[in-house]
């Protein structure tokens, strides 16, 4: 009697096929997990960790720096995202700081790992989502080709990546119906890019109703408790670092009455240009995704809540906190990197093509395509990592230590919308006011001293050697006392000017002139 044939590319994740408690963990790992975990180290490394250093990246880095330091998100630089933007990177200057790495280097090599982790994970996701691994296999791979998130993977960072992580553990915590981890990631996301809230709970909202009433409540329970516990967690945290009031500040109170940005309606051509210039062609890709799970869990809703099984449901969810994002997107979306929270999403709808092509086409046909699919995917990511690879960390690197070179070792700095050179000589601001975009120059006039002139007059008072200003036409209320106290000496790559008080002479003027001119 002949064995029946096995398609290894089903799912192993069904009750009746899994390992006995007995069975060696190693033998328990899908190993496709573990492969698409190289590819996507391997994707990472051809970027490299020495693209530029921009102004947001660069602010992460100084409130992660400051967080070792002992000063607390908020106290230190106010930003209006999650804490968890700055406590999470810190974890990789603590690092570097203890075997004796640079610290930039530190943070993304943490980032990379919590990127490759994205990937393993999507792949478990998705893969059980469908019951396939040839959709998971899909899934993952595409995930390589969004060129927004292979940038920050090695060149952040940022915290859109640390909300990836958190999204898809949410994601993945819904389908298992964990609702108490569930609602610990989607907190965790929120404290980190608050935004996230509205994809997650509406994803478990959705997969918590189809659950029936004697269910649903209990779940939403859990939900509900597992996301107060880190929410519980952070704001004690603050509140024994004495800095509770700064952190409902920044976190909360700030975005609610200050934040002002437009979204996709208020231009579509601008907010198109600027989406494309972070992701290029992958865009397509993406907005492929996102139409694709948003069209299969309308025709999986009906099905889903009669039946009731759980990966159908957790589909639906995700489905419908897609439909919440891209609400949202519409009407709020600051740049390229704020449609990251939707990449799980249109990763999950690539999955869902893959599946669909794995059920309606013979085997002999649908799994090379899959396969031949994933591998130009990988192909795909690689290429666009090699041709964004670049060396501008250095020559950043360079011309700030040649600025400081040239000046007394007590020289200091200032920023106006540019940290990179406190970042890159571990200097600290005067004051925690950094940023003075898109509503928050209306909180600086409305909460110090002085508004928005106090801050000028603050440097015509306390005489930096240096300020440094990130497009110093987006700043005119400084502009005359930069005109009167400093000179402009150049600008360096992240388009951040340098201007030196005129009391240190010509002849060191002219010195750091020749930096910015010659690096």
């Amino acid at each position: 009697m002949s064995t029946p044939r096995v398609n290894t590319w089903e799912s192993t994740s069904d009750p009746q096929t899994t390992d006995t408690p007995t069975t060696s963990w190693w033998h328990r790992i899908d190993p496709l997990g573990p492969v698409l975990a190289v590819a996507a180290l391997a994707v990472f490394l051809v970027q490299g960790f020495d693209t530029i250093l921009t102004r947001d990246l660069a602010l992460y880095s100084y409130g992660a720096q400051q967080t070792i330091d002992g000063v607390p998100p908020y106290v230190s630089v106010l930003n209006r995202a999650g804490p968890l933007a700055h406590l999470v990177p810190a974890i990789g200057v603590a690092v570097a700081r203890v075997v004796g790495m640079d610290e930039i280097l530190g943070m993304r090599l943490l980032m990379m790992l919590i990127s490759v982790a994205c990937v393993w994970l999507l792949y478990l996701l998705t893969r059980d989502l469908f019951r396939s691994r040839l959709a998971g296999l899909a899934s993952a791979s595409a995930l390589l080709t969004f060129t927004g998130f292979v940038t920050y993977a090695v060149g952040g960072p940022r915290e859109k990546t640390t909300l990836t992580l958190f999204v898809i553990l949410a994601f993945l915590a819904l389908s298992k119906q964990r609702w108490g981890l569930a609602g610990a990631c989607v907190a965790m996301a929120t404290l980190t890019w608050q935004p996230s809230f509205i994809t997650g709970l509406f994803a478990a909202a959705v997969t918590m109703a189809g659950l029936g009433r004697r269910e649903m409540w209990p779940a939403a329970i859990r939900f509900c408790v597992g996301g107060l516990i880190p929410t519980a967690l952070i704001t004690a945290g603050f509140a024994l670092a004495g800095a509770l009031s700064e952190f409902l500040e920044g976190f909360v109170l700030i975005n609610q009455r200050y934040t002002r940005q437009g979204g996709f309606l208020a231009d579509p051509l601008d907010t198109t240009s600027f989406l494309y210039g972070g992701f290029g062609p992958s865009l397509v890709l993406i907005t492929a995704g996102l139409v694709a799970v948003i069209v299969l869990a309308a025709l999986r809703r009906k099905v889903a809540f009669r039946n009731r099984e759980p990966l159908d449901l957790a589909l639906v969810g995700i489905g419908a906190g897609t439909v919440a994002g891209v609400l949202w997107s519409l009407a709020v979306l600051n740049g390229w990197a704020d449609l990251v929270v939707l990449l799980p999403s249109a990763a999950v709808g690539v999955a869902a093509v893959a599946a669909e092509i794995q059920a309606r086409v013979p085997a002999r046909v649908g799994v090379p395509i899959l396969i031949t699919w994933s591998v130009l995917c990988l192909v795909a990511g690689l290429i666009d990592s090699y041709d964004n690879r670049g060396h501008t960390l250095d020559q950043q690197r360079a011309e700030v230590a040649g600025m400081f070179a040239a000046v007394p070792p007590d020289a200091t700095v200032m920023s106006i919308g540019a940290p990179q050179p406190l970042v890159l000589t571990d200097r600290t601001n005067p004051i925690r006011h950094q940023m003075f975009l898109t509503g928050l120059e209306h909180y600086v006039d409305d909460t110090y001293p002085g508004g928005l002139q106090g801050v000028a007059d603050l440097i015509a008072d306390d005489e930096p050697t240096f300020v440094t200003v990130d497009h110093p036409d987006w700043y005119p209320w400084v502009t005359p006392t930069l005109e009167k106290e400093y000179v402009d000496v150049g600008t360096t790559p992240g388009d951040f000017t340098w201007y030196v008080h005129r009391s240190v002479g010509q002849d060191v003027i002219r010195d750091l002139q020749k930096v910015t001119e010659t690096s």
